[in-house]
């Protein structure tokens, strides 16, 4: 099958992008390289009032005094660039990286803006953004903190704008081996899960960027995270494909995507809706 979209793209004005190259420009150019005719920009974004400001003083990106600056009027000022490079070969989508909310046990978004996009895609793994420290260590809570935030994303009143799952369970920028962590967790764990997501018609994301730092040739390079799509696709998940890039170089390995679709022998019938 080949992989006609990308829906997680990070222009520069994702705070954490290191430079300026990640622009609608660039972005357009490279799609025509690979083939691509949908384009979703998901620039990260905390559209809500923050709950209890001790809380978030436990973790690392608390939206007090950073994620919040990224609200909805700033990741909108990429709007005048989608209408300027609209076109008829490479469709265009108005996006966010919608973060989970720990305290709120929500998404964190507001009734305001949730209906102004056209599509959110919320990660369940940003451990290294939105989990107390006290979380990494035993395994066992790490693990417990992604599947409660998980089952609040598809079960919270803004799920039915929730399109996927950002890199489900692939555990970002912990201080061991994520994999370590998805070995721990059983089959019939993820079926609970994905089953539930497929009931809610909200998609997981393949996450190239993280893949593409394998070898996608070698499947045994990538053994958890295709035993984690298997599942899915078992389960009914339709799914999106990412790239997850912040700026224009990480966009250069996104033709992976291909293969990976060929060894999970996914097909049109498996991509969520707004991808097809």
């Amino acid at each position: 099958m080949k992989v006609n979209h990308d829906f997680h793209i990070h222009t520069y004005l994702s705070l954490c992008a290191p430079d300026k190259t990640g622009t609608v420009e660039n972005y357009l150019e490279s799609a025509k390289k690979h083939g691509l005719n949908k384009l979703g920009f998901a620039n990260h974004f905390w559209g809500s009032e923050p709950g209890d400001p001790e809380y978030y003083n436990n973790v690392k990106m608390n939206p007090n005094n950073y994620y919040l600056t990224q609200n909805y009027d700033y990741i909108s000022q990429i709007k005048p660039d989608l209408e300027k490079y609209k076109n008829d070969e490479v469709k265009l989508y108005f996006g966010a990286e919608c973060e989970y909310d720990p305290f709120k046990k929500s998404v964190a978004v507001s009734k305001d803006h949730v209906e102004s996009f056209d599509f959110l895609i919320v990660p369940n793994s940003h451990t290294h953004m939105m989990m107390p420290k006290s979380c990494y260590e035993p395994y066992e809570k790490h693990i417990d903190f992604m599947f409660d935030a998980f089952y609040d994303i598809i079960n919270c009143e803004f799920s039915k704008y929730v399109t996927a799952i950002a890199h489900p369970f692939w555990a970002v920028a912990a201080p061991y081996d994520r994999r370590i962590l998805n070995r721990m967790i059983s089959d019939d764990r993820y079926k609970k899960a994905f089953d539930a997501a497929a009931n809610k018609n909200i998609a997981m994301e393949i996450n190239v960027f993280e893949l593409s730092k394998e070898n996608p040739e070698d499947v045994s390079s990538m053994d958890e995270e295709i035993r984690l799509f298997r599942l899915a696709k078992e389960c009914g998940c339709k799914f999106t494909f990412g790239s997850d890039a912040h700026v224009i170089s990480e966009h250069t390995n996104y033709s992976n995507c291909d293969k990976i679709a060929e060894i999970l022998e996914l097909t049109e019938n498996d991509i969520a809706e707004i991808a097809k």
